[in-house]
């Protein structure tokens, strides 16, 4: 709970507005843009029921990016999981720290995901897939540029019926679709 809270407060502090020093009626606004692209990764099972259907997983992605903010952007993800072809879809809430071009980040996701075709034979489709969360974090590089390159690492929980843990790390390339890092003069 305390992350949560942490990540709402780092969250809140993005959507603020800077101090302008230009002139006193001018605001300026950040323009949001979207970012498209491909995630390479592994996936490691860390509880015994998990391990039965293999130690680590290839686990590429496909990926999305709105930067709404200009340190906040909601991440959407489809991924999978090689060799007992798993499926993951994710929704995601990912804070930047810094404005720079090269920034720590913290994500956390929701969604749902199914391990994939199982080794645990008394166990069905309904007891393996569920819902789960992840928490990572890492490094954007590029931040406000057409491509984007994001390194992250963190842990994930299936709400199934073994409550499957597993750790993963992932390198994700990003292409922006419009103009990243535009600030606009907010006209009223």
């Amino acid at each position: 709970m305390r992350y949560i809270i942490l990540l709402l407060v780092l969250t809140s502090f993005s959507l603020a507005q800077p101090l302008s020093l230009g002139k006193p009626n001018e605001e300026k606004q950040h323009s949001s843009w979207l970012n498209l692209g491909l995630g390479l990764g592994a996936l490691g099972s860390l509880n015994t029921s998990y391990k039965q259907q293999g130690k680590a997983f290839f686990n590429p992605s496909i990926l999305a990016g709105i930067q709404f903010a200009e340190l906040t952007a909601v991440t959407l993800e489809l991924d999978f999981t090689r060799p007992n072809g798993g499926l993951g879809g994710w929704v995601g809430l990912e804070q930047q720290f810094l404005k720079t071009d090269v920034t720590p980040f913290a994500e956390l996701q929701l969604g749902a995901r199914h391990p994939g075709y199982n080794k645990r034979d008394d166990l069905k489709f309904g007891d393996v897939f569920g819902f789960a969360t992840n928490l990572s974090g890492g490094f954007i590089f590029f931040r406000e540029s057409f491509f984007r390159l994001r390194v992250k690492g963190g842990g994930e929980m299936i709400f199934n019926e073994c409550k499957d843990k597993s750790w993963n790390a992932e390198v994700n390339f990003f292409f922006a679709m419009g103009r990243p890092g535009i600030e606009t003069i907010k006209v009223n």
